[in-house]
């Protein structure tokens, strides 16, 4: 995969943080649109954490400091170490 699919997927990412972080400001009033808002706020409170075990030792390997890993996995999520694992992206 080329790096500005990962960097547009990295994007995307943010755009669901947006996503999460306006339902959780002013909760989405439409049920299916508060049902995908539930599915994505579980997949990232739960899954997030879960990336950190996998991208704390990709980011060592990298030369990156523990706490920089941490902020890119929790902001970015796979699209950030993913790449970096294979040599995509540099950080």
């Amino acid at each position: 995969m080329k790096k500005a699919l990962w960097y547009l997927l990295m994007a995307g990412s943010l755009g669901g943080w947006i996503f999460v972080i306006t339902g959780l400001v002013k909760p989405f009033q439409n049920k299916d649109l508060k049902r995908i808002w539930l599915g994505v706020f579980c997949t990232w409170v739960f899954g997030h954490p879960l990336e950190l075990i996998l991208s704390i030792g990709i980011g060592r390997a990298a030369g990156l400091s523990a706490l920089r890993t941490v902020v890119k996995t929790l902001a970015f999520g796979f699209t950030w170490w993913l790449p970096l694992k294979m040599s995509i992206i540099k950080n």
